[in-house]
């Protein structure tokens, strides 16, 4: 039990110092030497968790996901629309992460599963209670949503436009409602009419 316990801390501290050496260095390029340096455990130790770079972006992604922001796919469309909401105000938490995983190509590794998971689940939560809705508005509608469900969102609103995380949620939100709310009624006006 206790070298079990071991095993998890260390595995952490591995992860927690390869985040904070994104945070801290401009290139993301971090060198596991590095890693292990401000993890205090030997290089051998960090290969020995993870015996890939691959392993360590995937390890550390899906702890960001489920322990730093949270994210949620949320099981029905109010739930998606608000998970949202819910992950712009922790992006403005840790901006410099959030900044990492939205613009680097280590990012982006870190988040494909979480991204991937995302858009079966939303898929799932979106047509749930519309199944008439042509699949071409739905994949419309979905590569849409996909773009403004998106840490580069939150992003753009906060560089571009100057807004938190808690008014880049509104607004993404109230995107998302609108395409989803103006695809169903597209779908509806397509069966009042006969036309497919």
């Amino acid at each position: 039990m206790l070298r079990e316990e071991y095993a998890a801390l260390t595995r952490q501290r591995i992860i927690d110092s390869f985040i904070a050496l994104l945070e801290e260095m401009d290139d993301v390029a971090v060198p596991t030497s590095a890693i292990a340096r401000k993890a205090d455990v030997s290089l051998r130790t960090v290969y020995r968790y993870f015996p890939s770079r691959d392993d360590l972006l995937r390890a550390t992604g899906d702890w960001l996901n489920s322990e730093v922001f949270g994210l949620v796919s949320g099981t029905n469309e109010k739930e998606l629309v608000q998970g949202f909401r819910t992950a712009a105000e922790k992006f403005d938490s840790r901006p410099n992460l959030a900044r990492i995983l939205a613009l680097t190509r280590i990012g982006r590794s870190m988040r494909i599963r979480f991204r991937n998971e995302l858009a079966i689940r939303r898929r799932q939560a979106l047509w749930r209670d519309t199944p008439d809705v042509p699949p071409a508005a739905r994949l419309r509608a979905e590569a849409v949503v996909a773009c403004l469900d998106n840490v580069l969102s939150w992003l753009t609103l906060k560089e571009e436009f100057g807004m938190n995380g808690k008014d880049a949620g509104a607004v993404i939100s109230w995107a998302i409602e609108l395409v989803l709310r103006e695809t169903r009624a597209e779908a509806s006006r397509h069966d009042d009419t006969g036309q497919s």
